[in-house]
């Protein structure tokens, strides 16, 4: 890449972000400038007083949480995905606005498209004792093996048989994982959900530039339902004390008569309605409807390579496939003997093919025809529907061995990477694109895009990082007992207890890029006063990392009222 990290960062928000989203940005970064210290000397002559140009419009949803929630969410993206104005949540019921609820609306998506249960990712039937520790990814702790355990490998579509019949639901998901990536990418929303790196080694360096419809317009300013651009609430402020290099982007007459002549409010409130009396609109309800476009993708495409084509390699595959790599990886050592016989001039058609029947697996006594297997693919879990799949016709019928080895491995490679992944790539391009387009990506290195988008999902922290980004206030000072018993806490914490902190604290278990050096607002700790004593618990106010500590009498009390605190679901005054 010629442009450095920062550049690609600055290119995105600048260009692909929208020219309104851009024009935020860089009333962000000025309000930031503005806020550093600066001697009376160096102060720019043109600053005569505050500039602005306005907000962006806001749209608020109020929706349940429950069982339904995914469905809800697919509502929500749905009508949401392809406007430009910034998405916010209000749980029903519930009196919490702004950023805290919205966060924790990503993350219980996030959470809920982790489910087993759903098959879209590669997962396996592993068995947990009933004693086993629940797991809680936001929506209270589930039981071992209710979320696909992604390990370090991260998630990884599922192979289909593409004519499978519940491939239609498993296309809305995807159709659904989409939207829903591109809109956090698009608000700036972080996420945690932890995706492969061969998945978004796809997304970054695939062939995504086809059926695009805005290849010719301006990118990121698509028009929403109703034809208008993303708008701003306008202000009356002077635009004289913008720099002709902040103004530097390209704004066609069109572009800039919307921004000029935008009227309303800056935030909009839009509950979502039930669509149908028993309830919202359901996977099943769209599944024919993305089915058929994903269909039409593969049937316009039939003699061509699918845009992700050729990018996965075997070390992808070892990553996303370990069960079946290992098995495969057994079976390239007997492809290697079986080239080194054929290879060898100084044995004869008989004694090579001597050699040949002798050759077993690796670490065992069995020849491969003692394996009893055919040209079929058996899939790693009951959750996906099927038992196996030809991996060519008549592949039932055709027993492996080593005259057919290579072929056999090369098929079920390319049915994990390639061919059983098609519809369901298909149907998340398109649900991506209807947020902006997918190939804009393409700047970024896949270990950049996962940063972008999930930020460091493994948050580490330690006792200086604490002190020096945290801040004390109103009743509590750097050495104060209640605040060095708070840091403390913090760093002994286990990596779930600081991601379960991380949500309640800021809405969201991932730290930024940087840790939390970059977190803003920085994380504030305020003295919590009333009655209550060692039973009152702390409360937060996420919008502005505002946590409200009592002062307890002992550290392992603060450490005990804090984690219970961590458990509790819901936002209400406090």
């Amino acid at each position: 890449y010629v442009m450095t990290k920062n550049s690609h960062k600055q290119w995105y928000q600048r260009r692909v972000r929208g020219i309104s989203r851009s024009i935020h940005w860089l009333q962000s970064l000025r309000d930031t400038s503005d806020q550093r210290p600066r001697a009376v000397a160096t102060r720019r002559v043109d600053e005569m007083g505050e500039f602005r140009i306005g907000r962006l419009k806001h749209e608020r949803c109020t929706i349940p949480r429950g069982e339904d929630f995914l469905d809800w969410a697919l509502q929500v993206l749905n009508t949401h995905a392809n406007n430009k104005s910034v998405l916010e949540i209000e749980f029903r019921g519930e009196e919490g606005t702004g950023i805290g609820p919205t966060l924790e609306f990503y993350s219980l998506v996030a959470a809920e498209l982790q489910r087993k249960e759903l098959g879209i990712w590669v997962c396996d039937d592993e068995e947990f004792p009933t004693e086993a520790e629940g797991v809680d990814l936001g929506q209270g702790p589930k039981p071992r093996g209710y979320y696909v355990k992604a390990g370090t490998h991260g998630l990884f579509p599922a192979p289909y048989p593409q004519d499978s019949t519940k491939l239609s639901k498993i296309c809305s998901l995807f159709h659904l994982l989409g939207m829903f990536v591109g809109k956090s990418l698009q608000d700036q929303r972080l996420v945690d959900l932890p995706l492969s790196l061969p998945f978004f080694k796809m997304l970054c360096s695939g062939n995504t530039s086809d059926h695009l419809s805005d290849t010719n317009s301006d990118v990121g300013d698509h028009s929403d339902s109703e034809g208008t651009s993303e708008s701003f609430l306008l202000k009356s402020e002077s635009l004289s004390s913008l720099t002709e290099g902040e103004l530097r982007f390209r704004c066609d007459s069109d572009a800039a008569s919307d921004i000029s002549s935008v009227q309303g409010t800056s935030c909009h409130e839009e509950p979502v309605n039930e669509p149908r009396k028993s309830g919202p609109l359901t996977i099943e309800d769209i599944a024919v409807d993305t089915s058929s476009e994903a269909s039409s993708y593969t049937n316009t495409r039939s003699n061509q390579l699918p845009w992700f084509s050729g990018i996965l390699n075997n070390e992808d595959f070892i990553t996303t496939n370990p069960y079946l790599a290992k098995f495969l990886g057994s079976l390239d050592v007997l492809i290697e003997q079986k080239k080194a016989v054929f290879s060898d001039s100084s044995l004869s058609d008989s004694q090579k093919q001597e050699k040949l029947n002798s050759l077993t697996l690796p670490g065992s006594k069995a020849r491969l025809e003692d394996l009893c297997l055919f040209f079929q693919f058996t899939p790693s879990s009951k959750v996906y529907g099927y038992a196996e799949f030809d991996l060519k016709p008549g592949g039932g019928n055709i027993p492996l061995s080593l005259h057919n080895i290579e072929e056999y491995c090369d098929l079920s490679r390319s049915f994990c990477l390639d061919t059983g992944i098609r519809r369901q790539m298909e149907a998340f391009k398109a649900g991506f694109n209807t947020v902006f387009s997918l190939c804009h990506v393409r700047m970024f290195t896949p270990q950049e895009f996962r940063l972008l988008l999930c930020g460091e999902m493994s948050p580490d922290w330690s006792l200086n990082d604490l002190l020096e980004y945290t801040e004390p206030k109103f009743g509590y000072t750097r050495d104060s007992p209640g605040f060095i018993n708070l840091v403390e806490v913090l760093v002994e914490m286990s990596g779930p207890e600081r991601k379960n902190f991380l949500q309640f604290a800021t809405g969201c278990s991932s730290l930024p890029p940087g840790g939390l050096a970059n977190l803003n607002p920085r994380l504030t700790v305020v003295r919590k006063e009333g009655e209550g004593g060692d039973a009152c618990l702390p409360s937060v106010n996420t919008c502005v990392h505002y946590l409200k500590l009592p002062e307890y009498s002992s550290k392992e009390v603060l450490r005990e009222r804090l984690l219970q605190s961590t458990q509790e679901k819901g936002f209400h005054l406090n």
